[in-house]
């Protein structure tokens, strides 16, 4: 039997919440192997990525209508439903309720669909689908490890700005590969010249990406290339590349130059050897497996004449893109990352050339993976000085770093800093 857009997209919930899946692949597959028109594979991507994003403000929308806990893929159809009623103004209530009941049917016969159906019915009659809880951790479906540290980071007032903007649809952001394309429906980035920005759309299937023209890329992340101070010459290494976004654009500021992509996986070094072809920049990388945290000892000293660190990190940035990431996070886990980022940073330092440039980025907007660590490689690296970026955009510099978070340009959260080695 063929699946239906919301059939496939409870599909691919219940692989996330259950078999902790992560929700782009899972999409991607599901998708993939369907039959579904563009329309309705956008319909399903809109729905997962919904649920995904307010998954415990619905569960507090339907929690006084269960007199029994259901079977998790009947609460994961509620909650797919519920979705649907309240934040996706175009589609009919009605459409919504009747395909959760056929489909709880077709699972687990008529008394299952009746429960679907009395929820259903029980909730839409209540006054309760109208009010909303008056605590950020449900309202926002933030869970409390990461709402307590960016509540002590950043105080109430920016936190609650940070959520609000995070409830609302990423933009699309486009590199420009060539700086004459025009692209109908997009505007200029504010942040960087190299960007398009659109509300939405899919400009993987145009003639441009296709031909190398423009390639998809978040505005923050295209601030990186800049900082490496490309003249054109520079043996560069990438030390943590794929997919391989920022690796392509520092190509593009090479003539005689050559970049070294390292990652850890052959399928992510493949991901980057396709893009820098679709760009038409792969006679100036190179892909090699290894790990970032063993640079020295795969190159040696004085290797390097630019290095970029784009560090494995919480991705807590990417939450508005990847909203699954919040409920992966563990205290322990930026503690540890924290330790992978500064062995990749000590290690990479032996390997760049003296009064070389090596540049630190993570998408991550919390201080121990981004100032702290920016702190404890300089107090452990005499040899190094900070290079203090600066912008004219003032609000987006901060202790001689770029730190942007998500609500002030809509943006993914993003963090730059950058180093001078001035000894040996």
């Amino acid at each position: 039997m063929t699946k239906n857009a919301r059939q496939t997209a409870l599909d691919v919930l219940n692989d996330i919440f259950g078999n902790d899946a992560y929700a782009n692949i899972s999409l991607d597959r599901n998708l993939r192997d369907s039959e579904l028109s563009t329309v309705d594979k956008a319909f399903v991507t809109a729905l997962v990525y919904g649920v995904v994003s307010k998954k415990d403000l619905l569960e507090w929308h339907i929690t006084p209508f269960l007199k029994k806990e259901p079977k998790p893929w009947a609460k994961m159809l509620l909650l797919l439903t519920v979705y649907q009623i309240l934040f996706m103004d175009k589609v009919p209530t009605s459409a919504a309720v009747d395909e959760a009941v056929k489909i709880a049917k077709r699972r687990d016969g008529q008394a299952t669909a009746n429960f679907i159906n009395a929820v259903l019915r029980n909730f839409m009659r209540s006054e309760h689908r109208n009010e909303e809880p008056k605590d950020w951790e449900t309202k926002y479906s933030m869970p409390k490890l990461l709402l307590d540290k960016m509540v002590r980071q950043f105080g109430g007032k920016r936190t609650g700005e940070i959520l609000e903007s995070l409830e609302k649809p990423s933009h699309v952001s486009l590199r420009k590969i060539d700086p004459t394309v025009e692209i109908s429906g997009t505007r200029a980035s504010l942040l960087t010249e190299s960007a398009l920005i659109a509300d939405s759309g899919n400009f993987a299937m145009t003639e441009e990406f296709q031909s190398g023209r423009i390639t998809i890329q978040d505005e923050t992340s295209q601030l990186v290339a800049p900082q490496l101070d490309l003249e054109g010459t520079e043996e560069v290494l990438d030390a943590c590349a794929a997919p391989g976004g920022k690796s392509t654009h520092m190509a593009q500021y090479l003539t005689i130059g050559h970049i070294t992509a390292l990652d850890l996986y052959d399928h992510k070094l493949d991901l980057i050897n396709q893009n820098a072809e679709r760009q038409h920049v792969a006679d100036k990388i190179t892909t090699q497996k290894a790990d970032a945290t063993m640079i020295f000892e795969e190159f040696g000293s004085d290797k390097f004449d630019r290095i970029l660190v784009d560090a494995p990190c919480s991705g807590i940035g990417l939450i508005r893109r990847k909203p699954d990431i919040r409920y992966r996070k563990e205290s322990s886990d930026f503690v540890d990352l924290q330790k992978i980022q500064l062995e990749i940073l000590n290690s990479a330092s032996k390997s760049l050339k003296k009064s070389g440039i090596m540049v630190y980025s993570t998408c991550t907007i919390f201080d121990e993976e981004n100032f702290d660590v920016v702190r404890q490689f300089l107090e452990s690296h005499p040899n190094f000085e900070q290079v203090e970026i600066s912008s004219d955009k003032a609000d987006m510099i901060k202790e001689g770093c770029i730190f942007i978070t998500p609500e002030m340009y809509h943006t993914d959260g993003f963090f730059i800093a950058k180093f001078k080695k001035i000894g040996e």
